[in-house]
């Protein structure tokens, strides 16, 4: 009946309205009811959460918000939280709705539960106590013990169920419109030292988990692919398992490029793991190099970006500053002193760094009579100038 009740309601409530509003978490109060938080971010990045109790114990579906919102807006939210309830029931879980305060009070971690029941503690604990690094330490607190338990049984088969159950919770990026900038919004910042951890776990039993779960372990890694920040952040241990088995690497890169042409999606990610399986020096620094302009993107986009630097300097100090030199005299775009700036270079490359932008104000320079590119080309002269001013005043000077 309840099944029932949410796909009459989903079939006659069919819409192409994509809401502003994204889910935050869920609860279960009842057998057939849930409570949903819902939020976004105003224009100063400020939290506005939306609750929503949906009823679906009878013929039909019953949803109380905490506020009111335009019809298409709730509509969004009721169906979006219905598609979550449908998912979750292909999910088996024992933990029941009234004992999940109580397990998580007393910290039982030698009782087993299912995967599902893990993704709900996550879930429940957000709910109360919003997405924080301690709600997600806590939660990881029941988790990695359970992972443990499941590689020490050999259940590699439920293994792959929490983790792809994790992933739909976590893997997600919303970005969020400011008065002078973007918000980047993401969760798995907070999940990557766990993540590396169970990256190692799957490492040392990949072979198994290949033959077990293999087509679990492709999508997995495809999804992680995708997102491509959370993959550069967790690189180290992320290529490892990735680039390890020869004969799986090459099942891996096949999948992956598969669903990369069905899904018309091109990815940072996968030129740089070729690149380093197939020792290609050239390809390799190509590959370095959109990771840095993904990084330079990033950094001019949103107002938060430290992950971002975080990435491009690992990358920096793996390659070398010759790096960020060459890209500049491919590409002429001197937000890469901007987002890197010469100060921070070891002195040995300054006269390089020097010379190069004085070729590239050269050639904007003599860009700067075609009208097209006259604004442009002005911009980048005047950028130029600044720099060579700022870094290099004592040189002029004393020439």
């Amino acid at each position: 009946m309840a099944r029932e009740c949410i796909e009459k309601y989903l079939a006659e409530h069919t819409s192409k309205y994509i809401g502003k509003y994204r889910c935050h978490s869920s609860v279960q109060t009842k057998k057939f009811e849930h409570k949903f938080r819902y939020y976004i971010l105003d224009s100063q990045f400020r939290d506005i959460n939306v609750f929503l109790t949906i009823d679906y114990s009878g013929e039909e579906i019953i949803p109380t918000f905490s506020v009111e919102l335009h019809e298409q807006e709730q509509e969004y939210i009721i169906k979006d939280a219905l598609n979550k309830i449908i998912y979750d029931s292909h999910y088996k879980t024992i933990l029941h709705c009234h004992i999940i305060a109580h397990f998580i009070e007393t910290h039982q971690k030698e009782t087993l539960l299912e995967p599902l029941d893990y993704r709900n503690i996550l879930d429940y604990l957000e709910y109360h106590n919003g997405t924080n690094q301690e709600t997600v330490d806590q939660f990881y607190s029941f988790l990695m013990p359970y992972l443990n338990r499941l590689i020490y049984n050999k259940n590699y088969k439920k293994f792959m169920d929490s983790i792809t159950l994790l992933l739909d919770k976590i893997l997600y990026e919303y970005e969020w419109d400011g008065t002078t900038a973007k918000y980047l919004d993401t969760q798995y910042q907070y999940h990557l030292y766990y993540f590396r951890e169970i990256i190692r776990i799957v490492y040392a039993n990949l072979d198994k988990f290949y033959k077990e779960t293999k087509e679990q372990l492709l999508e997995a890694i495809w999804r992680l692919c995708k997102l491509q920040r959370f993959a550069f952040a967790i690189m180290t241990d992320f290529g490892s398992l990735v680039l390890s088995h020869y004969h799986i690497t090459l099942d891996i890169f096949h999948y992956i490029n598969k669903r990369a042409k069905d899904e018309h999606y091109q990815s940072i990610v996968l030129p740089y793991m070729e690149a380093i399986f197939n020792s290609d020096d050239e390809a390799f620094k190509d590959a370095c190099k959109d990771v840095i302009r993904f990084v330079m993107n990033d950094m001019l986009t949103f107002a938060n970006h430290d992950l971002q630097i975080a990435i491009g300097n690992s990358i920096v100090l793996d390659v070398g500053y010759q790096l960020l030199i060459d890209l500049f005299s491919q590409d002429y775009n001197t937000f890469v002193f901007v987002c890197f700036p010469i100060s921070t270079f070891p002195e040995e490359y300054r006269c390089t760094i020097k010379k190069e932008l004085e070729k590239a104000i050269r050639f904007y320079a003599a860009r700067m009579e075609h009208d097209e590119y006259r604004l442009t080309s002005f911009e980048q002269v005047a950028n130029i100038n600044r720099l060579l001013m700022e870094n290099y005043r004592e040189d002029y000077r004393s020439e």
